[in-house]
């Protein structure tokens, strides 16, 4: 694949961005002469083409990973190809986030799946079902992560819209991590944060997260993680700091949202530390929007730019007993004390002791107000008990 097309919008009528070229060593994007809306908040309208000698670090955000990229290339690599232009044109209009991708020249396809029902795929009790599910939904997935998961549609009631859920599985690394998942986004929003509506099946073998990046009426909203707001690959996802992130936030995040962007991500930083999630990395962490730039007027005034729900938490040191940190604080990844804490919260967050110390009262009362989930889960699935015992010694170790 040399050329595709990139659009914004997944509705009937999204609107032509423009074209997104690999020459010889490296990649170009130009927008089209009549584009009005910039297709990232790091790449303003302009006549000028982009080029990177990888792919844009906007275009890469959502290239699969892992099984899923695996799953694709099978079912494809011999018709389509398998670089990363032919994914993404493969995909379509099934992405996070806004982007659109077909082969240049040709109208995006429409997806004619029939849905699932949620509780369908809560209920079910075939172990198999996550394999039919990436075979189904493989070539409507642009979602990265090294996890199993696909993107689905799923009918919630038959008088309701359409949902648009992620629906993930566990690799043979990390046994029963819907189950760890479940558990600390339950922690997440018990402490304040916000978090997308989830559901763990019934014989745990699925978690099942509401997309944040779609309108209850389906439209798609703007999202970017850090990777693609700090100009890096997904390759580099680990290679940055938590100090660095404030400073994204700042940049990217609307003046009126930041107080309480950076007070959130102080919280979602300490929850990290004491569930101990080894994977916080950059593209674990996003901005999402309504709308991009104006090519006139700059960021249009009614745009909120804010940062987008908490997911993707999990406690990885009881698979990995010495993980450290995934992004550097204060030039280590070594898991910090309080005192290393509270002046990152003091003097990159801008948060007071006495907003500190309230942030990590939440955190600690969510923290024991979610053990008996533990527990009863650890005993319905016994499975998942030896793992649950170690997530609990994790989580009553104080921080010092």
């Amino acid at each position: 694949m040399a050329d595709i097309d990139v659009y914004l919008g997944h509705d009937e009528q999204p609107l032509f961005s423009g074209r997104l070229q690999k020459e010889a060593h490296e990649h170009v994007f130009s927008y089209q002469p009549h584009a009005t809306e910039a297709l990232s908040l790091t790449m303003p309208l302009r006549v000028a083409s982009y080029h990177y000698s990888e792919l844009h670090p906007i275009f890469q955000m959502n290239l699969p990973e892992g099984a899923l990229r695996w799953a694709l290339e099978q079912m494809t690599a011999k018709h389509y190809g398998s670089d990363d232009l032919s994914v993404l044109a493969l995909l379509g209009r099934h992405q996070i986030g806004r982007l659109a991708y077909s082969v240049a020249g040709q109208p995006l396809p429409l997806s004619t799946e029939q849905p699932f029902t949620l509780n369908q795929l809560i209920s079910s009790t075939d172990v198999d079902l996550f394999a039919q599910l990436l075979a189904r939904y493989a070539t409507y997935s642009g979602v990265a992560g090294v996890q199993p998961k696909v993107l689905m549609p799923l009918q919630q009631h038959l008088t309701l819209p359409l949902g648009h859920y992620i629906v993930k599985t566990w690799a043979k690394d990390y046994p029963h991590l819907a189950c760890n998942e479940y558990v600390c986004l339950s922690i997440a929003r018990a402490a304040g944060l916000e978090v997308p509506n989830f559901y763990l099946s019934d014989n745990a073998q699925l978690l099942i997260t509401e997309r944040f990046d779609l309108t209850p009426e389906g439209i798609a909203l703007g999202f970017e993680d850090f990777c693609v707001l700090q100009g890096k690959g997904t390759k580099a996802k680990y290679d940055s700091s938590l100090e660095a992130c404030t400073h994204t936030i700042r940049q990217f995040v609307s003046a009126n949202q930041q107080a309480q962007a950076l007070a959130d991500f102080y919280k979602l930083t300490y929850l990290n530390i004491r569930v101990r999630n080894g994977d916080a990395h950059l593209k674990n962490n996003g901005v999402l929007y309504s709308a991009l730039v104006d090519y006139h007027s700059g960021v249009l005034p009614n745009t909120e730019r804010k940062l987008a729900p908490i997911f993707d938490i999990v406690s990885t040191v009881p698979y990995l007993p010495k993980d450290s940190m995934a992004l550097l604080l204060g030039g280590s990844k070594r898991w910090p004390k309080r005192k290393v804490l509270h002046q990152f919260a003091r003097q990159h967050c801008g948060l007071s002791l006495k907003m500190i110390e309230q942030i990590e009262a939440e955190v600690e009362g969510a923290l024991a107000s979610q053990l008996g989930l533990l527990e009863s889960l650890a005993s319905q699935h016994s499975n998942f008990a030896p793992w649950a015992e170690r997530m609990r010694a994790l989580l009553e170790i104080p921080l010092l």
